[in-house]
């Protein structure tokens, strides 16, 4: 019995001895880290360049551009540098004026005329223009010349592929009875390379897009595909992710389904990974693609189409 005992107390003593190593192990490495990651802490300055200065070029033609009530609309900017400070009451000093803008469909070419505009109490100028109607099926090519540089750029105007119908789901949303999830059927076509941007407008608000607002067929070529879609939302909202992409019973929704080429689709999808990486100190950089030849920005074009349903209370 009595060895019984002296076993177990030794026994102890071996676990006790033990858990204090651990114990030891643990802080000496909580030590180590620590004093790795101070000993890592530098400040680091570094001297960032300022940039070369370069027209940035920002449009978008839709079929049926170029009639009076829908006239081409252009803005004509510089670049700024990356970390320089913005104010609103400077912003006129970024327009770019005098500027010979013109766009032509290869047989007929149109000059735009530079005028301000007034929104919100700001003044800002734009280029517009009229009489070059925009069709499916054809290029419009832009050319610029202002301040000693010249831009050109390209957009062609693919075929509209409607979607098929929407329609709203209700039994996904318990926490959430007055909100639905709208879907969508596209029958795409054999033809691989569709690239589309969409909008979608409550009641009789405007179109705004989504958060991840363009598509291509890569992985649904030649099917019939159901998918969800989010409702668009203005980016300088604050957004509640709760709900986030969800619409309300009872609301008038009218879907925007634009096709676009190859060259648009790739600078809204790269300047949208770009916004939703902002933040993340770990995210590599993104350079947002442009179709502008000696300048920055965009010339797209969309061959939109409509589909409208109120969603029953």
């Amino acid at each position: 019995m009595k060895k019984y005992q002296d076993t177990s107390n030794m026994t102890q003593e071996i676990k006790n001895s033990r858990t204090k190593k651990m114990s030891m192990q643990i802080c000496i490495l909580l030590t180590a880290f620590c004093l790795l990651f101070t000993a890592c802490e530098k400040n680091i300055s570094i001297d960032i360049p300022a940039p070369s200065e370069k027209l940035v070029v920002e449009s978008f033609i839709e079929t049926g551009t170029g009639q009076f009530d829908k006239p081409y609309i252009l803005l004509l900017t510089k670049n700024s540098a990356y970390y320089s400070t913005f104010n609103l009451d400077d912003i006129n000093t970024y327009f770019v004026h005098n500027a010979i803008v013109k766009v032509s469909d290869g047989t007929d070419t149109i000059t735009l005329t530079e005028i301000t505009i007034d929104t919100a109490g700001v003044e800002i100028s734009a280029y517009v223009g009229f009489g070059l109607i925009v069709q499916e099926g054809k290029t419009y090519s832009l050319h610029i010349e202002a301040d000693g540089k010249t831009v050109d750029a390209i957009t062609t105007i693919p075929q509209s592929i409607p979607l098929d119908s929407i329609w709203a789901t209700y039994d996904e949303l318990v926490d959430y009875p007055d909100k639905v999830r709208v879907n969508c059927r596209l029958n795409d076509p054999e033809k691989i390379g569709e690239y589309v941007r969409y909008f979608t407008k409550i009641n009789s608000e405007n179109f705004l897009p989504g958060l991840n607002s363009v598509f291509d067929d890569a992985l649904i070529n030649g099917t019939v595909f159901d998918f969800p879609i989010d409702r668009g939302y203005n980016r300088n909202d604050s957004i509640d992710f709760d709900v986030y992409g969800l619409f309300d019973k009872g609301d008038t929704v009218t879907i925007k389904w634009s096709n676009i080429d190859k060259n648009h689709f790739d600078f809204w999808r790269t300047f949208e990974f770009s916004l939703g990486s902002q933040g993340n100190p770990f995210a590599s950089p993104i350079e947002i693609k442009s179709n502008i030849v000696g300048g920055i920005g965009i010339w797209g074009g969309y061959s939109p189409s409509y589909l409208t349903m109120v969603i029953p209370e």
